[in-house]
Formats: structure tokens, sequence, C-alpha cells
């Protein structure tokens, strides 16, 4: 090969890594979607030291009725309702190592909460002040660790790709 293909190899090589990494960039989640998680997790936990139990049974039709839009349009489209409604259309990937990594650490998460859950939610909420609304001191326990397993598991699956690209 002379030079100058050389050299349009190279620019076109940079211009498919510019437009990987745009592409990247505009298939990421936004901030609002892991706040909204963390405030949807620990508000309806929290919601049981304030709503009875008529309450309870709204807040829990509210959340099935929300999750049966979410599947019946994921199944419908194809697409998930996410990257609909932001315009990316990712293309969905199993990697069984990322699964495997999030599935262990979901499962050491369930031990731990099944073996210190109320005695921990108790202590911590004693310490804080909050001793008469430990259910709010689960929910932002259970908020931030199902907001962190959610970032993990976007994380592996973003390293992952990565690493079958180059």
């Amino acid at each position: 090969m002379n030079e100058q293909s050389e050299r349009q190899a190279a620019e076109a090589l940079a211009m498919v890594r510019t437009y990987q990494e745009r592409t990247r960039r505009a298939a990421r989640l936004p901030w609002w979607v892991y706040a909204a998680i963390f405030v949807l997790t620990a508000g309806g936990t929290a919601a049981n030291d304030f709503v009875g139990v008529g309450g309870a049974k709204l807040i829990a039709l509210v959340v099935l009725a929300a999750l049966v839009v979410v599947l019946v349009t994921s199944f419908a489209g194809r697409t998930s309702l996410l990257g609909r409604m932001r315009g990316v259309e990712r293309r969905q990937s199993f990697d069984p190592r990322v699964f495997g990594a999030v599935l262990i650490v979901a499962a050491l998460g369930t031990w731990l909460v099944s073996r210190y859950g109320t005695d921990l939610t108790g202590h911590v909420a004693g310490m804080v002040g909050l001793r008469d609304y430990p259910n709010t001191v689960d929910g932002v326990l259970y908020g931030v660790a199902f907001t962190a397993l959610f970032g993990l598991s976007r994380l592996l699956t973003a390293v992952s790709q990565r690493r079958r690209n180059q």
C-alpha cells in the first residue's frame, strides 16, 4: 500500500471510532432514570410508614399497572420502552458473564438482607433518629442497592460491548 491509501484508511478508521463513540454517548441512559429508580424504590417502601392498608393496595395496583404497560409495550414493539422514548434503539445482547456477575451480586445482597435486614435497618434507623420510621430507612437502603445494581449491570454491559467491538 502506498502512503495515500494508508492515510485514507487511518482517516476512515478515526471516523468510524468517532461515530461509535458518539453513538455510545447517545445510547447512555439519562441521569433521571437512576433518580427514578431510587425515588420509586425508596418511596414505595417508605409509604408503608405513612399509608394504611387501603393506600398500600392502591400503590400496589399502580405499580402492577405500570409493569403491565412496560411488558406489553416491550413485547408488542420488540424494543424497550425507554429506548423508544429516547429514540435510540439499542441492539439487545446477552452476555452470560455480565448476567452471572450481576446475579452473584444480587444473590449476595439478598442473602445479606435476609440475614441482617431488619436488625441492620432498625439499628440504622435508631442511629439517624428515625426509629419510628423503619420502612423509610429500608426504602432508602433498598433504593441505593437497586440503583447500584442497575448501574453495575449497565456498566458491565458497556464494558463487555466495548471489548467485543475492539
